[in-house]
């Protein structure tokens, strides 16, 4: 591998939807609950004092340009972040994280048992795991030799998955010590920590790991920024894989669908990155890019909205069925098209550090 594709950013694009249909299903079956849930935790959001500076860079946040379920939404004319017009103060946080032991946050990402455990790891997760490792041998490093630490690990799925694909120095640090007992019983081995989560920057600071990986975390985090800070200044660690909702086409359906259960902007995401917010970020903290997987559900979003909207309705319910037939097809087609072009869901990246090639 000559020196211009080593230092070439990998790029890929899509994934298929297959699995997420049977991983999903409950945002059908249970569509009500989970709209009451989001509702829920918007409004105790929109209770809490006026967002003065943006999520993602600090800088003063201008007038609301949207309100969607009870919260006001702008952008910020700075780095083009999508702030909730609300702070993630500690009693938001301590509710929606931390309240009986994270059961209640547990309850939206926990498997029932070992088998569901597994598929959920295999599907979702270990195509995640190749990502890294695909992108750590592009750049001629051998990412069997590194140690990983993943922040907000969860029950351990992404943690699980880098161990069923060969790596060994491995450990997970969680806020709920539910999913660390459940996670750590599921995986068969005490890998996953409880973490406290008002020690995140402190541990981080000190983290023994080249790899420090956060799988959805970013955005839920208090202080984005405190944590970014905290791997910078951390020798130790080469890399950082991230992964991040994107503000996109699912945040429109949402507000054309309001009686649908919002996945996208909603309840404990209380803000969306952007390509220019990434961008902003990785430039601030001296994160050099070198690795992206763009994809999203955006087309999933629109299948789900519409057949539950025709579901709704007496006249309409036979026409679920028909419906489904004629886009199930379309999906992973018409998704592509916004992925090749940054407007999916969700994107995947891995930086490198301290100007590690």
């Amino acid at each position: 591998m000559d020196k211009r594709t080593k230092n070439k950013v990998m790029v890929k694009y899509g994934k298929s939807s297959e699995a997420l249909f049977s991983h999903k299903k409950s945002f059908i079956d249970e569509n009500d609950d989970l709209l009451k849930k989001g509702i829920k935790i918007n409004k105790l959001y929109s209770a809490q004092p006026k967002r003065i500076k943006c999520k993602n860079c600090d800088y003063r946040l201008g007038e609301p340009i949207f309100k969607k379920l009870h919260v006001l939404y702008c952008f910020c004319n700075n780095c083009g972040h999508l702030n909730g017009m609300y702070q993630d103060t500690d009693e938001f946080i301590k509710i929606v994280y931390t309240k009986d032991k994270g059961a209640s946050y547990a309850e939206l990402y926990n498997s029932k048992n070992v088998d569901l455990f597994i598929k959920r790891t295999d599907d979702i997760y270990v195509p995640k795991a190749e990502f890294l490792k695909d992108a750590l041998i592009h750049r001629n490093i051998d990412p069997f030799e590194l140690s990983y630490a993943d922040i907000g690990a969860g029950s351990g799925f992404f943690v699980s998955a880098l161990k069923k694909i060969g790596f060994t120095n491995l450990v997970g640090y969680e806020v709920s010590e539910i999913m660390v007992d459940v996670g750590n019983t599921l995986i068969g081995e005490k890998l996953l920590v409880k973490l406290e989560i008002d020690k995140t920057p402190e541990l981080i600071k000190s983290i023994d790991a080249e790899v420090v990986s956060m799988i959805g975390v970013l955005e839920h985090l208090q202080y984005p920024r405190k944590i970014l800070s905290s791997i910078k200044k951390n020798s130790k660690v080469k890399y950082l894989y991230i992964s991040v909702p994107l503000f996109s086409l699912s945040v429109i359906l949402e507000m054309v669908f309001p009686n649908v259960m919002h996945r996208q902007l909603s309840a404990a995401h209380t803000h969306l990155y952007t390509e220019s917010s990434l961008e902003y970020m990785a430039k601030e903290f001296g994160l050099d890019l070198i690795a992206s997987w763009w994809f999203g559900t955006d087309m999933m979003d629109m299948w789900r909205s519409i057949y539950l909207t025709l579901n709704q309705k007496e006249d309409t319910k036979q026409m679920t069925n028909i419906f489904t037939d004629m886009f199930s097809n379309l999906i992973d087609t018409l998704q592509i098209d916004l992925d090749k072009k940054h407007l999916s869901s969700e994107v995947h990246m891995i930086f490198s550090l301290n100007n590690n090639q």
